[in-house]
């Protein structure tokens, strides 16, 4: 665990200004809580700043509204993210956390539960939530929950009583599958192996389907372990049963009327409407992205050394280009105004660039690429023909789509850590530092950039949102977890050290309240 890239204060202020900044920081923010709930003026309550939001705009899945990181709502928010206001909390006594320790040896306590590490995502004005909650070392039930996105109250919760198994957490936890949300429905894959269909507005459920053998292999797993005397945190407790898991950790995608799941090196796709398995594809170690072209949308993988266009309902595969990098870690390739932003090594695949190709049914053409190489922690964003990445050495540097010019080349050293994300927020670029620390509360946070891909800079203090001791936070390494963004709103999961039970958070970014 690297610790060293932490906030740093900054150099063109004295110290007595540094620490009154600083102090007035912290003071901002240790008590959003307790003046939310005391019996101060009307106009600054919760429920009195919630009537004023305005909820439009989705985060249906883990990559963003259109698949390139990036919300289309263009709100202004706060150039001073740890000026940010606690909108509200809402504890689930069922939610858990995703990890359970930390190289430093953290952990939740007793009084906590493992849930999986499955990010949120925000669809029609709600908050969703997807988790496991155990009955007992081997069952456990799938959870499927909607909070209203401005007030946080409960709108509906779907449960799959004992269809789940108890996946545990540890360190590296392997089950976080992110839901996504389209047509009226949510989609999302159980903990056991099942893929369920729930109606969006209501809850209910629609269809579930089996993840092709994944249902019998866990149904062994969850034998094998009812025989184990070493059952400790779930079936993950113990080496040999850790090792036959199989990971499911990857976001779910719905495009074009389609849900499709990538699990095990394969691609599953259902008919979103019924739950008919329609087709399966090999050679998947990423989610798809969405490829609108020329009036028809349509599933674009990369990884596995190849790069493939498919037709959401059918399967065919138009085409297959090699020579992409095989890296491990990184999200999915991002598909925007017909070009397609991957990693690519065309001599060496131990040196990776960023490139972008042109895309159509008949093929992929190389449009440019990088000198510099990209890595497994290497992530990307898109919007208004620019394309932003952070490379090695804490670089973010954002170029034009069309040709690869460099815009601007943003030092991040002292203030992203090695595991830094990039959103495209309102009208900004957020930094996210070491969300897979979470739990370290220090750690992760917030910052925002200046407007505008030219001459980025870093603007205000960052915000940690574990800034209040009774929350900690549940990141975790391989299902790693990005919060959603919508209309100047960001939620993000925690769990409460003092009773065990998950939160959620919602923060009001917005700069003009």
């Amino acid at each position: 665990m690297n610790l060293k890239h932490r906030p740093q204060p900054r150099k063109d202020l004295s110290a007595m200004e540094r620490y009154t900044l600083t102090l007035t920081g912290l003071l901002t923010l240790s008590l959003a809580v307790p003046a939310a709930l005391s019996g101060e003026s009307p106009a600054a309550t919760p429920a009195a700043r919630a009537a004023e939001i305005k909820i439009t705009h989705d985060w249906p899945s883990y990559t963003g509204p259109e698949g390139t990181f990036a919300d289309q709502s263009r709100v202004p928010i706060l150039e001073d993210l740890s000026q940010a206001k606690l909108l509200w909390t809402t504890e689930i006594d069922d939610l858990g956390y995703g990890k359970t320790t930390t190289g430093g040896g953290h952990r939740y306590g007793e009084k906590s539960r493992p849930s999986g590490s499955c990010s949120l995502i925000v669809a029609d004005g709600l908050v969703i939530v997807t988790y496991f909650t155990p009955k007992n070392s081997v069952v456990a039930d799938d959870v499927i929950l909607a909070l209203d996105a401005a007030t946080g109250k409960l709108k509906w919760k779907q449960v799959y009583a004992g269809k789940g198994l108890n996946r545990g957490a540890r360190k590296h936890p392997n089950y976080g599958p992110t839901p996504a949300a389209a047509d009226g429905k949510v989609f999302q894959l159980g903990s056991a192996g099942l893929v369920y269909a729930v109606e969006l507005s209501s809850g209910k459920p629609l269809w579930e389907a089996p993840l092709g053998d994944y249902p019998e292999h866990y149904k062994a797993i969850a034998a094998a372990a009812a025989q184990s005397p070493e059952i400790k945190d779930g079936v993950a407790g113990t080496t040999t049963l850790r090792k036959t898991q199989r990971q499911t950790g990857l976001p779910l995608m719905a495009i074009d009327g389609v849900a499709i799941v990538a699990a095990g090196g394969r691609a599953h796709a259902f008919d979103g409407s019924t739950g008919k398995s329609l087709w399966q594809l090999d050679g998947v170690l990423r989610e798809p992205c969405p490829a609108k072209l020329s009036g028809k949308t349509y599933a674009f993988f990369s990884g596995g050394g190849q790069m493939r266009l498919v037709e959401p309902k059918t399967g065919k595969a138009f085409w297959a280009q090699p020579n992409v990098a095989r890296l491990g870690t990184t999200h999915g390739p991002i598909v925007a105004d017909g070009k397609a932003f991957v990693p690519y090594a065309a001599e060496d695949p131990k040196k990776p660039c960023l490139a972008a190709f042109a895309l159509s049914e008949s093929g992929a053409k190389l449009l440019w690429k990088t000198t510099e190489l990209v890595d497994s922690e290497t992530y990307f964003a898109y919007r208004d023909g620019v394309i932003y990445a952070n490379l090695p050495d804490h670089f973010v540097k954002a170029m034009k789509a069309e040709d690869g010019a460099p815009l601007s080349n943003t030092d991040t050293t002292k203030t992203m850590s090695i595991h830094g994300h990039l959103h495209l927020w309102g009208d900004r670029l957020v930094l996210v530092g070491d969300d897979c620390h979470e739990s370290l509360g220090h750690v992760c946070y917030y910052q925002s950039c200046t407007p505008g891909p030219k001459d980025i800079k870093l603007t205000g203090q960052p915000l940690a949102p574990r800034t209040f001791k009774q929350y900690v936070g549940v990141g975790g390494y391989e299902c790693w977890m990005r919060p959603p963004f919508a209309d100047g709103l960001m939620f993000n999961r925690s769990v409460n050290v003092e009773n065990g039970n998950g939160v959620i958070l919602a923060w009001d970014l917005r700069a003009q309240r």
